[in-house]
């Protein structure tokens, strides 16, 4: 979790690490959303899906997303890979025999 300071002119300055860790060019776009429990930056632009997910939280339900977030967020990169792959075997055992031809796009002469 970094901390961040408003100057006198309403700026706020990003760590060059996260900047470098989250890929940020100059010129990107950020949200921030404001809500009861404080103020959340998304890099780019929130999908209107994501956005209507977290307006139909209970106060209850974002305090615990924004608890499991700052978990996640706390996990070295090892660990967080090890959560996205701990299915990805079962899900390639699920998905086994549903693969299909595609064509090729080569025609007969």
């Amino acid at each position: 979790m970094e901390r961040l300071i408003v100057d006198a002119d309403g700026k706020v300055v990003i760590p060059p690490e996260v900047i470098h860790k989250r890929g940020l060019r100059p010129g990107d776009e950020l949200t921030l959303v404001e809500t009861t429990g404080g103020l959340f930056v998304y890099p780019n632009t929130i999908d209107p899906k994501t956005l209507e997910w977290w307006n139909s939280l209970t106060e209850e339900e974002r305090k615990l997303a924004q608890a499991e977030a700052r978990e996640y967020e706390s996990l070295s990169e090892e660990e967080r890979d090890a959560i996205w792959n701990e299915y990805a075997e079962s899900l390639e055992v699920e998905a086994e025999g549903d693969e299909i031809e595609l064509p090729t796009g080569e025609r007969s002469v």
